[in-house]
């Protein structure tokens, strides 16, 4: 597994956060899955 390091402003981690609390998944989680399916969706 690769580790990546990116800044993010407060307020887009503060969503992403209560996103995955919200699904009951961490934080890493839930950033793979979307990722995922932006990849998905896209190609």
């Amino acid at each position: 597994m690769v580790n990546i390091n990116i800044e993010i402003p407060d307020e887009l981690h503060k969503k992403i956060k209560i996103n995955s609390v919200t699904r009951e998944i961490t934080l890493k989680e839930y950033v793979i899955k979307t990722l995922e399916e932006v990849i998905e969706k896209n190609g």
